[in-house]
């Protein structure tokens, strides 16, 4: 490869090593990061160079010299983020072939340009054709990538070990599209205004190159969906606990309860005085406040009604329910309770801070034909935000918090149904629609 130039490498290098840095913003630092990076740097030109001059030393135009070339500068900057970054291996191969499919993506709409535009070296100078073609498109491709592609994903999640086969998959289309362009791409085989060259190889280039980084982000994507199912069924698991927990609760509250007053109702027979008796009716009003039994056809929705009215009546709050229970129980009961108990507890937080006078919640659940029809609606004075259909937490903490709205999201979803929350006229509404027969929730999720 005696025909490339030094400029190439210097060209090359700043073009990859701009496009890799795209993919390590907000990546985690090792201490001592900016000795780290210029010795990286350092390193990397001495080898770099080392390697150049090594690959230069082969006479004649040899196509594996320029593929051994490219591969080699990428691998060097594999070693530099090691140094630089704290990166698993899985996510070191993310960034290293993201990277290079953004440079060679970038390399690729260059060469398209070229040819639609007919701005050759010999027309606007050996300064335009680099300032155009070999800086500035490939600084608004990686800014063009940072903005659509790294930053709405940087808190998609991260890889896992069972993903090295597909990223290993989109090194191999990556390679491959590079291996394709050393045929094309040096200097003494390259006609910008020739078809194949400047079009036909390129396109098929850039194509590969999307593919790449469509695929690395579709992990992304997948891992996330994967973990917060994950954390669904974590929850839903922990409710089933607190289910239990609750009924037995409950079950005591009501036996005490009744115990207490038969013995109220006996000493209130006994004569005495005045006091007396005003002081036993007002320890009866007390108890009536815990005689809240449900009766609805779901044993499940018995005891979360029974709860949550426990904590209204705290919270002087108006609770209302009209609940037809055996619409409801072809859902299991841990799903129940986590997607009723999510609802109502939701809708608690929300009206104890309107006046006592408007704390209002009203629950109505029934069947309609084949579908099961749950509409809540709660006094709600300020509306909250909403991203993606979901009321966004108001609390200062947003990582932590947001996960009961999500998981009546992922329940309504596992029983095919569907799920609306609005604010309107001063209330906040919840409607369930679900399939009166979807007895089995979708294959690969089980309940509870």
């Amino acid at each position: 490869m005696e025909d490339m130039q030094y400029i190439s490498l210097i060209r090359f290098s700043i073009q990859l090593l701009l496009s890799e840095a795209v993919f390590l913003i907000g990546r985690s630092r090792k201490p001592h990061f900016p000795a780290r990076l210029a010795g990286a740097l350092a390193g990397y030109a001495a080898a770099a160079s080392g390697w150049y001059f090594l690959l230069h030393q082969i006479p004649g135009q040899v196509i594996p010299a320029y593929i051994l070339f490219w591969i080699g500068l990428f691998l060097l900057t594999l070693v530099g983020m090691t140094v630089c970054f704290d990166l698993l291996p899985i996510e070191l191969l993310f960034v290293g072939t993201s990277g290079y499919a953004t440079e060679h993506l970038s390399f690729t709409i260059a060469r398209i340009l070229q040819y639609a535009t007919g701005w050759t070296e010999d027309v606007i100078g050996v300064v335009w054709e680099n300032l155009i073609f070999r800086l500035l498109i490939y600084l608004l491709v990686a800014a063009l990538v940072y903005a659509v592609v790294v930053r709405p994903n940087a808190s998609r999640g991260t890889f896992r070990q069972r993903d090295f086969g597909l990223a290993a998959m989109a090194l191999v289309v990556l390679l491959s599209s590079i291996i394709l362009s050393s045929f094309y791409s040096p200097a003494w085989s390259y006609d910008p205004m020739d078809l194949l060259s400047g079009l036909i190889c390129p396109l098929y280039g850039m194509l590969c190159c999307v593919l790449v980084l469509a695929l690395e982000y579709y992990m992304l994507r997948e891992n996330s969906f994967r973990r917060e199912r994950e954390l669904m069924e974590q929850m839903l698991q922990m409710a089933n606990a607190q289910q239990k927990t609750s009924k037995e609760a409950i079950d005591i509250i009501n036996m005490k309860c009744h115990d207490m007053k038969h013995q109220i109702r006996a000493l209130a027979s006994m004569p005495d005085t005045a006091d007396r008796s005003e002081y036993v009716a007002e320890i009866q009003r007390a108890l009536t406040i815990y005689d809240a039994t449900y009766h609805t056809g779901c044993e499940a929705l018995d005891y979360i009604l029974s709860e949550k009215t426990l904590l209204a009546n705290e919270h002087k709050v108006q609770f209302s329910c009209m609940a037809e229970g055996e619409s409801i129980d072809f859902i299991s009961p841990p799903d129940i309770y986590a997607l009723m108990g999510n609802a109502l507890d939701n809708a608690l937080e929300r009206v104890v801070q309107e006046p006592e006078e408007q704390r209002i919640i009203s629950l109505q659940i029934r069947r309609r034909g084949q579908m099961v029809s749950i509409h809540l609606e709660n006094s709600c004075s300020r509306p909250p935000d909403f991203q993606d259909g979901l009321p966004v937490t108001d609390k200062a903490d947003k990582d932590f918090h947001g996960f009961g709205v999500r998981s009546i999201r992922y329940i309504v979803h596992k029983y095919d149904g569907q799920l609306r929350m609005r604010a309107q006229g001063g209330l906040f509404v919840l409607d369930i629609l679900l399939p009166a027969q979807a007895a089995v929730p979708r294959a690969g999720q089980a309940a509870g």
